[in-house]
């Protein structure tokens, strides 16, 4: 009752608010001529408009502050302009023609939104159109493509992100305005998200606890929403995708609309695939099927914005046990035959399998109180995962996770170049197993964080400050099995304070600097605590440490931004100290036998621990409609206690792509078609733990074209991307049937489509 009375004092004080208006026109800055088609993106009112026919572009019933306005179109360089409601009632943009995107607004890793170049932490994004293109099939391998970015896989239906050689529990997953919970700790756990649902993505890399408390140790990932429509407008978005190599199929109808403020939206998609082809021969058992319904209701209005989220995501994912004839190396089914073509290429599952479902309520909101904003986002989301072994009837792993989830933050009035931002957050979660098996016990955990930081926006320059506070509270429920004590009753509660404090330069209008450095932590998780089970999908026993200690993380980083006309290039250094880093290790060969098989046990323990290195972009321009663009990314870890490498490092990698854009051959009918051949070199990982064994380096050929097609005036994106073309046999590192001697998915063909539908008003 307190929280319902709360909102509607809220709701009752900004009603109060009188809507201010801002329009203007949007230019060439080349020839003068006003420029159509271009959006004008208010992201911290969620709003946006579409510049008309004569280049005009209006709002209405905006309320009073100062909020940062984005103007993108594609083939120019984006502008940002902070915007004082409603003294500036009219203003006009010039964009300039550029094949460099630049000053890119990015709302990940820090309260306040802003330029990416005035960021003092480093921010890559990664937009609609790459994420369902450049991995149709997986959400995580689409962002494993962007530098110091890798996926740890089981095969192609699992894939758990990677940022800069940090995992698991140690990267913090934001969608719908939430933290992802869904067991991520396991290794065979991927992202229970729909690939179709993210509009836009921004990974950033490094400690990132003042923001994001526990957990977001290596970094974050921050899944955006759209922008719901423009005011007026009910639009809808089809997509539809195919690959030949697993030959998957995807497909996800969106609709969404906006009556005089009152926004909604509703979304289907389904995903199938069989088993997939390496180069010598189809995985047995490796198809998956996936299926995800969303919806949005809500309102922007002068006094802000207050959106609910609702989804459902389900899946069901075979699992290849690696079991082979002894003679012939083929793979031989539950009943130890040879298994025949027809059940290599059927989209039939068997078992084992893993059937997984992810609920999601939320709500966004951001309140507009006089010049000041309160953002409040709440949720609840319950993860039901269930491990079918040897029967349909009842699954041997069977865990239910609930997490409420909130997050509140205030940013009082923009006082001359300052910006300030306190706020609090925290996750309540409960753990049951409903299965026949335990690995995990059953807990209850509750984490509450304060935190407060300040900006401060010069001409040239910023500097930010920040500190949080953090508790966890953890409570293990004991469980005895035929007499034998499986998990013991057990009370922790974890303390942190962490901090960061970073800067940026603008030597030039090109050239610009940035640097942060951070105290981050992470408090163990459960299976490193209190695990005590078989570990199926990683073929071990693993048994966790009650005495385990927070992981504390220092990291330094250090970025270079270089821009011009004919040349780009970025460099971003990382050098990360963890104390207490938590891992598992095998000693004297210890064996554990359960119903009559001997897995070998691994036991969780820690160490310090250092990683450094860094990424590296260059592209280049020589002529405008042609590209060459290169990334580089290296990752070196090391546990210091023991002086050897630490597990599940990706190589180093670099990526080279010559592209041509034929912007300048538009026609009627086609525009902005592209070709593009590009080699990924995955270098020798011979740093290894004790475990692990070495992969050999491979060099990969891939290629694609695509472009916009319209008809009738709506345009229809379409691609086509070929992967691994030369049919390259070879091993991943961080693909986990490497260790069952599966190869990595060969030669493989994806093409793909995405058609607006606009039912009412301007489609964008």
């Amino acid at each position: 009752m307190k929280n319902i009375f709360f909102m509607m004092v809220v709701l009752h004080c900004t009603s109060i608010l009188h809507g201010q208006s801002l329009q203007g026109t949007i230019y060439d800055q080349t020839s003068g001529e006003p420029l159509p088609g271009v959006n004008i993106i208010i992201t911290d009112l969620k709003q946006v408009t579409v510049s008309d026919t004569k280049g005009h572009y209006q709002f209405s019933e905006l309320p009073k502050g100062r909020f940062l306005t984005n103007v993108r179109l594609l083939g120019y360089s984006s502008q940002s302009k902070m915007i004082d409601f409603p003294s500036e009632a009219n203003v006009d943009f010039r964009l300039e023609p550029s094949i460099i995107e630049k000053n890119e607004v990015v709302v990940t890793g820090s309260a306040f939104t802003g330029e990416n170049a005035r960021m003092s932490t480093s921010v890559t994004p990664l937009d609609r159109l790459q994420i369902t293109s450049l991995a149709p099939g997986n959400l995580t391998e689409a962002i494993a493509t962007l530098p110091g970015v890798a996926a740890i896989t089981t095969g192609n239906a699992i894939a758990k992100p990677v940022i800069r050689g940090l995992s698991y529990n140690r990267v913090v997953v934001i969608n719908q305005g939430i933290r992802q919970e869904g067991q991520q700790w396991g290794d065979e756990h991927g992202l229970e998200i729909d690939q179709f649902s993210a509009d836009h993505i921004e990974v950033l890399k490094g400690p990132a606890s003042l923001q994001y408390g526990s957990d977001a140790l290596g970094g974050v990932i921050n899944i955006l929403e759209p922008i719901p429509a423009a005011t007026g407008t009910i639009r809808g978005l089809f997509n539809s995708q195919y690959s030949f190599n697993n030959r998957l199929t995807g497909n996800s109808l969106l609709l969404e609309g906006n009556q005089s403020g009152f926004v909604w939206r509703a979304r289907g998609s389904y995903k199938n695939a069989a088993s997939f082809r390496t180069p010598v021969e189809t995985v047995y058992n490796s198809g998956f099927s996936e299926q995800a319904q969303e919806g949005l209701v809500g309102f922007n209005k002068k006094w802000g914005y207050s959106h609910m989220h609702f989804s459902r995501w389900s899946s069901i994912i075979g699992l290849t046990e690696g079991e082979r004839d002894s003679t012939t190396g083929q793979f031989v089914d539950s009943n130890g035959n040879i298994v025949t073509e027809d059940q290599l290429n059927t989209r039939k599952l068997v078992l084992p399998e893993q059937h997984i479902e992810h609920l999601k309520i939320s709500t966004a909101n951001n309140f507009l109180l006089k010049g000041r904003q309160l953002r409040f986002n709440v949720g609840w989301q319950q993860n039901n995962r269930k491990e079918f072994e040897e029967t349909y009837i009842e699954p041997g792993i069977s865990m239910r996770l609930n997490t409420f989830s909130y997050d509140l933050k205030y940013l009082p009035i923009v006082r001359d170049h300052r910006e300030d931002a306190i706020g609090l957050s925290g996750t309540s979660q409960t753990n049951e197993n409903l299965g026949l098996e335990y690995l995990i016990p059953e807990y209850q955990s509750m984490d509450a964080g304060v935190f407060a930081t300040t900006k401060y926006n010069f001409e040239k320059s910023t500097f930010n400050f920040g500190i949080r506070y953090d508790q966890r509270s953890l409570t293990i429920v004991g469980l005895q099995k035929n007499g034998v004590i499986l998990f013991q009753d057990t009370a922790r509660k974890f303390r942190a304070l962490t901090g960061s404090a970073g800067f940026t330069y603008a030597f030039t209008e090109d050239v610009s600097i940035k640097a942060n450095m951070g105290r981050a932590f992470r408090s163990p998780s459960i299976p490193e605590l209190s695990a005590n089970g078989v570990h199926e999908g990683t073929f071990r026993y693993e048994i966790g440490s009650l005495d385990l200690n927070p992981e504390t993380a220092h990291e330094l980083d250090a970025g270079l931004i270089f821009n011009r006309k004919l040349i780009s290039f970025t460099t971003d250094l990382f050098y990360n100290y963890i104390a207490n880093y938590i891992y598992y290790e095998q000693t004297n060969n210890e064996t554990k036998e359960v119903d009559g098989v001997w897995y070998p046990v691994y036991r969780y323990t820690q160490s310090d621990a250092l990683l450094w290195g860094g990424e590296f972009t260059l592209d280049i321009h020589l002529i405008d409609d042609l590209h060459f663009e290169n990334s580089a990314s290296l990752v070196y870890a090391n546990n210091r206690e023991l002086d050897r490498p630490l597990p599940f490092i990706p190589p180093v990698k670099t990526f080279h792509e010559l592209r041509y854009d034929a912007s300048g051959h538009s026609s009627k009918h086609l525009r902005g078609v592209y070709f593009k051949v590009s080699i990924e070199n995955i270098f020798a990982q011979d740093r290894i733990d004790q475990f692990e064994t070495i992969t050999a380096g491979y060099v990969l050929m891939n290629a694609g074209f695509g472009g916009t097609i319209l008809l009738q005036g709506l345009p229809l994106n379409f691609f086509v991307n070929g992967s691994n073309l030369t049919n390259k046999t070879y091993f991943n590192h961080l693909n986990r049937y490497k260790d069952i001697g599966v190869n990595g998915t060969g030669r493989n063909i994806s093409l793909g489509i995405e058609l607006p539908l606009s039912m009412k008003g301007n489609n964008r």
